[in-house]
C-alpha cells in the first residue's frame, strides 16, 4: 500500500485502504439508466478497465470513517462500473490532514490522482513549486470534453488551479460563495415567544433568553446559547457585523490588511468579550474539537445557535432530532451591525474546498482525467443524486422514486454519496427532480438563499502563499491574534491589549506581510 508505507515510517495509524479489485457484490435489482446490463444484480469491474489509485481525505464523514473498508462499499463498486475506471481509494484521515499530506510528499510514493486544497495551500505549495504535479492542459483538451464544457474559465484561472496559464488541478465548484450561515433552534425561539433576531442587539437578547429561559424544558440551566470550535471555527457569526470576518482582507488607504489587525476588530472583540463573560458563547470553545461540538448540538441537543455550511441543513435537522425529537431549526441572516452588513467573508473565486491533481509518475494520467470527466455526465448526476437503482431508488412510469433517508444511518449514507464520493460535478441541490421531493428540501434552498444574500467581500480572495507568512506563521490568524483574542475575551487581558498586539505584529514582520500582500493585490 503506497501511502501506508509513509504512515508506518512516521509511526502514525493512518486509515489507508488499497484493497485489490473484487469480483462483485450484491447491489440491487438494476443498473442506472442509460447503461448496459439492465437487471444485472451483480456489480463487476470490467477486466479491461484501467486501474488508478485515488488519495482522498475522509473529510470527517461519519459513514466513511465508520466503514471497515470503503473499497468494498457497494456505491464505490458501482462508481467503478459506471465510470469504467477501477479506482482504488487510499483514505487520508481528516484529523491531522495537513500533517498527513506533508508526510505523503516526504515519502515520495504518490497515488495516481490526489485530492488537495489547491496549489497555494500551505501543505501543498512546497510540492507544487517542486514540480510534483503534472500540467493538465493537453490531457483536458484531448480527453475531457465535459470538464471543458461545464467548468467556468474563472475556476481554471484560480491560483489554486493554475499558474501562468498552465492548469495543474481540476477544481470542484462552490454551490455558494458563503461557506457559513447561522443556524438557530426554531422550537426554542417559539417557546420563548421570540422572533428571529436581525441586529447584534437582538441576537444578544435571544441568546440571553436561551441562557435563562429553560427552552429545553428540563428545569436545569444547562442550555448553551451559542457554541463554536477551537480557532473560532464556526464561531465567527458576529465578526461580519463589524466588517472584519477573521479570514478576510480589506484593501483600504492603499494597503491590503488582514481583518484581524484592522481597528474594527477591537470593537468586535469587545462584543465577543461580553459574549464569553456572560456565558452567551460556549466557554469551552477555545479548546473544543469537532466531536465535542457535534455532541452538544446533536446528541445532547443543548445548543441554541451555531454556524455551518448552507448545503445540508436537512441533515442537521435529522441529527439534532436524534437528541430531541421535537427540535426544529431555522437558517437566518447573520447579525447585522450599524452599517447593515453581516455574514462571512466571500470572494469571486468559484473553486470549492478541494481540487484534484495528478502527480508526476502517475501510472495512467489519461484514465485519471477521464475518470474526473465522467463526473459531469448525465448518468453521474443520477447516480450521485439518487444512488443505485433497485437499492436506493426505483423507476415507475419513467419517473424516479427515491427512498429519501429516514434514519441517521441512511442520512450518513446519502451524505457520503452526494458530498464525499462525488468529487466534482453538479451538486444534487441543483437537481430539480431531486429537490422537488426531498424531505426538508425547502430548508436547504432557504439556507442557500440566505447565503447568497449576505456576506462581506474578501479582497484577499485567491491570494497565493505569502512568503512572509510561510516564514513567520505566527503572523497568521491562528497565531498572535488568537492568543490576544483569548486573553481579551477571558478577561486575562484588557481590551487595550489589542493595540499592543497590532504594534507587536507589525514589528515582527506584519508590515512586510502587508507590503507583500498589497503588491499582489495591485498587480491583479
Amino acid at each position: 500500500m503506497k501511502i501506508s508505507k509513509i504512515a508506518s515510517a512516521a509511526a502514525l495509524s493512518m486509515l489507508l485502504i488499497t484493497s485489490a479489485c473484487t469480483s462483485g457484490t450484491q447491489s440491487g435489482t438494476g443498473a442506472p439508466p442509460n447503461t448496459e446490463g439492465q437487471g444485472n444484480t451483480q456489480i463487476q469491474t470490467p477486466e479491461a478497465a484501467p486501474t488508478i489509485t485515488l488519495g482522498v481525505t475522509t473529510a470527517g464523514s461519519q459513514y466513511v470513517e465508520g466503514s471497515a473498508n470503503m473499497n468494498e462499499d457497494v456505491h464505490v463498486e458501482k462508481l467503478r462500473e459506471m465510470s469504467g475506471v477501477d479506482v482504488q481509494l487510499e483514505l487520508i484521515p481528516y484529523n491531522d490532514y495537513k500533517q498527513n499530506m506533508t508526510l505523503l510528499f516526504a515519502g515520495g510514493d504518490m497515488p495516481d490522482l490526489l485530492q488537495t486544497a489547491g496549489a497555494t495551500a500551505p501543505e501543498i505549495a512546497p510540492a507544487f513549486e517542486a514540480d510534483v504535479f503534472m500540467p493538465l492542459n493537453d490531457l483536458i483538451d484531448e480527453h475531457a470534453p465535459n470538464l471543458k464544457k461545464h467548468i467556468p474559465q474563472e475556476a481554471w484561472d484560480s491560483v489554486r488551479v493554475s499558474k501562468n496559464g498552465v492548469i495543474y488541478a481540476v477544481p470542484s465548484i462552490k454551490v455558494s460563495n458563503i461557506n457559513n450561515v447561522t443556524f438557530m433552534r426554531k422550537d426554542w425561539l417559539d417557546k420563548m415567544k421570540l422572533e428571529a433576531p436581525e441586529t447584534v442587539e437582538e441576537y444578544i437578547e435571544v441568546l440571553k433568553a436561551f441562557r435563562d429561559g429553560d427552552p429545553n424544558g428540563n428545569g436545569r440551566k444547562d442550555e448553551i446559547p451559542y457554541t463554536a470550535r477551537a480557532n473560532f471555527t464556526f464561531g465567527e457569526a458576529f465578526f461580519g457585523a463589524f466588517d472584519v470576518p477573521i479570514g478576510g482582507w480589506r484593501y483600504t488607504d492603499g494597503k491590503l490588511l488582514p481583518n484581524y489587525v484592522r481597528p474594527e476588530m477591537k470593537e468586535a472583540l469587545e462584543l465577543y468579550r461580553e459574549l464569553y463573560q456572560e456565558k452567551l458563547i460556549d466557554n469551552e470553545f477555545f479548546v473544543q474539537q469537532g466531536k465535542d461540538w457535534d455532541a452538544k448540538i446533536k446528541g445532547q441537543a443543548n445548543v441554541g445557535m451555531w454556524t455551518h455550511q448552507p448545503h445540508y441543513p436537512d441533515k442537521w435537522l435529522t441529527e439534532v432530532q436524534q437528541g430531541d425529537p421535537n427540535a426544529e431549526i431555522v437558517i437566518i441572516p447573520a447579525p447585522k451591525g450599524s452599517n447593515g452588513q453581516g455574514g462571512a467573508a466571500y470572494g469571486t473565486d468559484p473553486v470549492g474546498g478541494m481540487v484534484y491533481m495528478i502527480p508526476q509518475g502517475s501510472k495512467d494520467p489519461v484514465a485519471a482525467i477521464k475518470f474526473l470527466d465522467w463526473f459531469y455526465s448525465d448518468e453521474a448526476l443520477t447516480f450521485f443524486s439518487f444512488g443505485i437503482e433497485g437499492q436506493d431508488y426505483t423507476v415507475e412510469n419513467g419517473q424516479i422514486k427515491y427512498k429519501y433517508p429516514v434514519t441517521q444511518e441512511e442520512t450518513y449514507l446519502q451524505s457520503m454519496r452526494q458530498y464525499w464520493l462525488r468529487l466534482i460535478g453538479p451538486d444534487p441541490i441543483g437537481d430539480e427532480a431531486f429537490m422537488k421531493e426531498k424531505p426538508n428540501g425547502q430548508l436547504v434552498l432557504d439556507a442557500l438563499a440566505v447565503a447568497d444574500a449576505e456576506g462581506i467581500v474578501d479582497d484577499g480572495n485567491g491570494m497565493p502563499n505569502m512568503t512572509t507568512l510561510t516564514e513567520r506563521p505566527e503572523l497568521g490568524r491562528n497565531g498572535l491574534f488568537l492568543e490576544t483574542a483569548a486573553r481579551i475575551m477571558t478577561g486575562e487581558g484588557s481590551l487595550d491589549e489589542f493595540d499592543a498586539f497590532v504594534e507587536d505584529w507589525m514589528k515582527r514582520g506584519g508590515d512586510k506581510l502587508i507590503e507583500e500582500a498589497t503588491a499582489w493585490y495591485e498587480s491583479k
